[in-house]
This record gives C-alpha cells, sequence and structure tokens, in this order.
C-alpha cells in the first residue's frame, strides 16, 4: 500500500489579476469637465458651461460604477465637473453683476455729458487723440506650460472686445507656449483669459501653467502627480 499523500501544506494554484481595460466613458467625462471649466470663467459661455458641467458629472459618476475599468480618469473627470458646475454658477452671477454695474453707469455718464458738453480746446483733443492711440496699441498675452509631462492635455481660451475664442490640444508634450495679440475695445473693455493643464496618465512629475500679459505673469499655478491639473486665469477691466 502507497503512504497516504499529505495534503496539508498543498499549495494554493496562483491566478494572475485580470488586468483593467481603458474607461472610454471616464475620458469622456474629464474631456467635457475641462471645456466647461475653461468656460465657466468666460462671460455669457458660462451659463451653457453649468450644463456642459452636470453632463461631465453625470458621465463621470456612471464611470465610477463600471466594473473592471479604470477609475483615473472618470474621477478626475467627475471632480473638474463637479468644481466647473459650481464656479460656473459662481461666476454667471459675478458677471451679471458685474457687466449690470457698467451698463448702468455707462447710461449715466452719458446722460450727464449730452446734459453738459463743453466747448473742445485744443489741448483736450490732443489728450484725446493720445488716448486713442493707446487703445489701439496691442496687448500681448502669453498662454504657457511647463513640466516633465509628454502627453499634456491643453487647453486656452481668450474673450476680448465681445469675442471669444478657445483651442485644446491633446497629447502634447512639454514646454508649451501660445503668444496671442489682443486689442483693446472701447467703452466697455472687458477681457478674460484661461489655461487649463493636465497631465497625462502615467505623468507624475510636475505642470506648471502660467499666464503673461504684456511681459508681466498674471497668472501662475503648479500642480503635482498623474492627472494633476493646473489652472490659471485672468480677467479685468482695460489692461491697466
Amino acid at each position: 500500500m502507497p503512504p497516504p499523500q499529505d495534503t496539508q501544506f498543498a499549495q494554493p494554484q496562483s491566478h494572475p489579476t485580470p488586468q483593467k481595460a481603458g474607461n472610454g466613458l471616464g475620458l469622456a467625462a474629464m474631456i467635457v469637465g475641462i471645456v466647461a471649466f475653461v468656460g465657466a470663467f468666460v462671460p455669457f459661455v458660462n451659463y451653457a458651461s453649468g450644463f456642459l458641467a452636470f453632463v461631465g458629472l453625470v458621465l463621470g459618476i456612471i464611470a465610477l460604477c463600471l466594473k473592471g475599468k479604470r477609475k483615473g480618469a472618470a474621477t478626475a473627470g467627475a471632480v473638474i465637473s463637479g468644481i466647473a458646475l459650481v464656479l460656473s454658477i459662481v461666476m454667471a452671477m459675478v458677471y451679471t453683476s458685474i457687466f449690470a454695474t457698467a451698463v448702468s453707469e455707462s447710461i449715466e455718464e452719458s446722460l450727464t455729458e449730452s446734459t453738459s458738453q463743453p466747448a473742445p480746446d485744443s489741448a483736450a483733443e490732443e489728450d484725446e487723440g493720445d488716448d486713442d492711440a493707446q487703445t489701439s496699441d496691442e496687448v500681448i498675452i502669453v498662454y504657457e506650460v511647463t513640466g516633465e509631462s509628454t502627453s499634456a492635455t491643453i487647453s486656452y481660451s481668450t474673450y476680448n472686445d465681445g469675442n471669444f475664442g478657445t483651442e485644446q490640444s491633446t497629447g502634447t508634450e512639454l514646454p508649451f507656449t501660445k503668444e496671442v495679440a489682443v486689442t483693446p475695445s472701447g467703452d466697455f473693455d472687458w477681457s478674460s483669459y484661461t489655461l487649463v493643464a493636465m497631465n497625462g496618465i502615467d505623468d507624475e512629475g510636475e505642470i506648471t501653467c502660467s499666464i503673461t500679459i504684456n511681459g508681466e505673469v498674471v497668472s501662475e499655478q503648479t500642480s503635482t502627480g498623474e492627472l494633476a491639473t493646473a489652472t490659471c486665469s485672468s480677467s479685468s477691466f482695460g489692461y491697466d
């Protein structure tokens, strides 16, 4: 009779851990969240960006509930969309208040000027000519992103003189620099500039964004880690 086999110390069979698949819905939520975040800083556009942020938040939550999918992009999309939703509401209230005040002051100033128009003199005409020449000068806006990322996602928007433009670059190798020349508008001189930079999925280093107006840095931020996001923004009446 053969001796009985000792099964007490039998080694359990190891099974390979299944690798999680990509999460396309999470990536969509992240992209929608970035677009909504950029739009939140732009007057009038932020009304629509609030709805877009809500869509991104819903997509991010659904992506987080999917089994066997990566959660990084879904988490980033849900967080960015949530922040964009709050910012859209807050900035809409702020911009509405600013515009209402500016329009009211402009109407009052026009009424005052129409009731009392002084006779023009040569000195006043000369000063007015200098002001017109000054407002016609171009203003140089520089969007810059630095870091070690080789697949960064970058979005920047420019609102000036009633015109709005936005561009997005994906899979970008840093450093990144974009120069935009704008011309100050007339009486209602509102400007807004936004730059959002995000590390790629496999990037773990720092990513830094900065906005420069006529050689002066007006906004700068640094973030570190995978899918880390750095956001820079600047808005004002005039360029002084």
